[in-house]
Parts: C-alpha cells; sequence; structure tokens
C-alpha cells in the first residue's frame, strides 16, 4: 500500500502517548507503527486516554489509507 504522506499528523496524540507509556517519544514513529500501537492498543480506549478531536480525525485517516481494520470503529 501506498503510504500517506498527505497525511497531517496532530501536535498532540494523548491516546497514542497513552498507549506507547514505554517510549521516550512517540514523534520517532513512523505511520506503520503509529498504526501498529493504535491496533494494538485499541482495547485501552477511554481507559488510558479518549480518542477525540484532531488525533481521532488522523487515526481514521490514517486507517483509511492503511485498510485497517480500525477505519470503521473510529
Amino acid at each position: 500500500m501506498q503510504a500517506p504522506f498527505n497525511l497531517h499528523k496532530p501536535e498532540r496524540l494523548p491516546f497514542l502517548e497513552a498507549i506507547c507509556w514505554d517510549l521516550n517519544d512517540i514523534n520517532h514513529l513512523n505511520y506503520d507503527e503509529m498504526l501498529n500501537r493504535y491496533e494494538r492498543g485499541w482495547l485501552y480506549k477511554g481507559v488510558l486516554a479518549d480518542l477525540e478531536g484532531d488525533e481521532k480525525l488522523f487515526l481514521h485517516r490514517l486507517a483509511r489509507a492503511k485498510g485497517s481494520w480500525l477505519q470503521v470503529n473510529v
């Protein structure tokens, strides 16, 4: 699949930061790694942090671009 280069990554991604508690800086993740983390941490949505606003829109577009099952859940 082609990389979604036209995606605008929001400055803050609170849910991704919460599910990536083991990383010092999530800004080093590429789009595939981000999507993988979102998919693996999806069960923690609303538990560790909420998914809303710009982050929710970003994830929806990323999931659609990559053909992820998350595109129907966001």
